[in-house]
């Protein structure tokens, strides 16, 4: 698809603001786009693979937010697939993902799923919620890459970071215009990409609990031993009663 220059006008940069420590892949700012012509909305996230894998694929949650921490909408199932993300590289903001076209103040963007080169994944579980900078106690490189307190070298830039520093947040980076051929665009403009199945693939560094039993059930199995228990005793009460 042929994209004009000036065809989509882009808004402000936005750095993200909470982190997902599990996670391997780090959303780095995010950028909201809308097309002239047709006023259809998309996003660009700016990511960083984290790990010395090479990832193939990212799937994505996007919540549309106002000033008051209120979701507008939100949109699962965003897939970025054939990343080929090098392992510590940015990646992603060449893809336009479609938003819905409410009107909101920021995106919180989640990390659900990562798919690597090599076939093994990781997978975001209910326990893990993201966290503000202070939260997770991660610090900034030079280069304005957040790393893991544990962390003796940038994720990014591979710099050795200063045993103590202060938890600051740097300024958003700059995002680099691309060009008309670089930005791949959907042909048509559904509400969200979905992803319909999921393989059954190893998780890196996750348990699944066992899943608990229905509360109806439990509930039922209760009832039944008590009406048991009431019975036996009756028949017990009954046979010492008519043998005496």
């Amino acid at each position: 698809m042929v994209v004009s220059a000036n065809r989509f006008l882009s808004g402000e940069i936005q750095r993200n603001e909470l982190l997902q420590p599990e996670c391997p892949v780090l959303v780095y700012c995010s950028r909201r786009c809308t097309e002239q012509d047709t006023g259809a909305v998309f996003a660009q996230v700016r990511m960083v693979n984290r790990t010395d894998c090479t990832i193939a694929t990212v799937i994505l949650q996007i919540e549309g937010m106002l000033a008051d921490g209120s979701a507008v909408y939100t949109q699962r199932d965003l897939i970025l697939a054939q990343c080929n993300a090098a392992p510590h590289s940015l990646f992603g903001e060449e893809r336009m993902l479609v938003l819905q076209r409410e009107a909101v103040d920021t995106l919180r963007i989640t990390v659900e799923r990562v798919v690597f080169a090599d076939g093994t994944a990781w997978r975001k579980l209910p326990e893990q919620q993201p966290m503000t900078v202070e939260e997770a106690g991660w610090r900034s490189c030079t280069c304005g890459m957040l790393n893991p307190a544990e962390n003796t070298v940038c994720d990014l830039c591979g710099a050795v970071l200063p045993e103590k520093e202060e938890i600051r947040i740097p300024p958003a980076a700059h995002m680099e215009v691309l060009l008309p051929e670089d930005i791949t665009v959907p042909e048509e403009y559904p509400p969200a990409q979905i992803i319909r199945e999921y393989d059954p693939l190893p998780v890196y560094d996750t348990e699944e609990e066992e899943p608990e039993a229905p509360r109806w059930l439990v509930i039922l199995l209760s009832v039944l031993g008590s009406l048991a228990l009431a019975a036996a005793i009756g028949f017990f009460i009954y046979c010492l009663v008519y043998f005496m």
